[in-house]
């Protein structure tokens, strides 16, 4: 829970003089091992998951000062499905999937030389089936980010959720770091992280090795209590990515699933501090990885 608490909301921006409108989709799967308790004694049971799940970015706005740093208001909205298959998990999973949706608006605009300022307000809904007013999660969110070079920024900043029904303030960092050339390394974050290194083998295709953090997450009444079932995975894989024309890409991942973090937590602050002090979590043990994405910018 640690980490998937602080990136309810993940936003990929990319801070150049034109922002295009973007489109992502993704589909994947880890297949099936073996789950283990918070002691790591093995629970009898095993499970796989499939997920499938898209983003639309559209910048509605968007100015240039003298500087030619730019002014941008941005829609973003996101969703994503999750088919969890379990096996003799019963008494620790009874959820046979998640559903996901999000909305924001994003402003980022220059504050001096140097610094940007990021700022997101929006809400989401986390739910297993029904939707209903528990279920819905404001959030929001300020970065302060500086730009040390045209691919190089780093921030920090404060976001907010109402995960556990109360607004809660956490840290937002921000990094991202990216080289040009037939050599290829990128390091992204904002609360989230995606680490990749490749080489451009010819203007069709690049070729890299990925890693990087997703997850998903359910709010949902567990033996009369208002609960929180998070999943939180870390994959590392050879991705290749096939460029159609400047706008089209489509990307193939084969790989491994590290670490798949899954369980349930009530929906208290007394719980999240509980949470917080926990050595481990639950988890499945690792397994094979593989997704098919495809990027379309307009």
């Amino acid at each position: 829970m640690k980490s998937i608490l602080l990136s309810v909301f993940v936003l990929l921006l990319f801070l150049s003089e034109n922002v295009r409108a973007q489109v992502t989709i993704k589909t994947g799967y880890i297949s099936s091992s073996q789950y283990k308790d918070e002691e790591g004694q093995k629970t009898g049971g095993r499970g796989d998951m499939r997920f499938v799940e898209g983003n639309v970015n559209i910048p509605v706005s968007q100015k240039m000062n003298e500087r030619k740093q730019p002014t941008v208001w941005m829609i973003s909205a996101g969703a994503s499905y999750t088919a969890l298959n379990n096996k003799k998990l019963q008494s620790y999973i009874d959820v046979d999937q998640i559903i996901n949706t999000q909305l924001s608006v994003i402003n980022i605009r220059p504050i001096s030389k140097r610094w940007l300022l990021l700022t997101t307000i929006g809400a989401g809904v986390y739910t297993t089936s029904d939707v209903r007013l528990k279920n819905i999660l404001g959030q929001g969110g300020v970065v302060f980010i500086r730009q040390f070079k045209p691919n190089l920024s780093l921030g920090a900043g404060l976001a907010i959720n109402n995960t556990f029904g109360y607004p809660m303030l956490f840290p937002a960092i921000y990094f991202d770091w990216s080289t040009e050339g037939r050599y290829q390394i990128k390091v992204s974050m904002l609360n989230a992280m995606e680490v990749s290194a490749g080489m451009r083998m010819n203007k069709y295709l690049n070729l890299k090795v990925v890693a990087e953090m997703n997850g998903s997450l359910a709010l949902l009444e567990r033996e009369g209590k208002d609960a929180v079932f998070s999943q939180q995975f870390i994959i590392a894989g050879l991705q290749p990515e096939f460029n159609i024309g400047n706008s089209f890409s489509v990307t193939a991942t084969a790989g491994v699933s590290c670490s798949r973090i899954a369980y349930y937590t009530t929906r208290t602050l007394k719980a999240f501090f509980k949470d917080m002090s926990k050595d481990a979590d639950p988890y499945f043990k690792p397994a094979a990885y593989v997704s098919l994405g495809m990027k379309y910018q307009f």
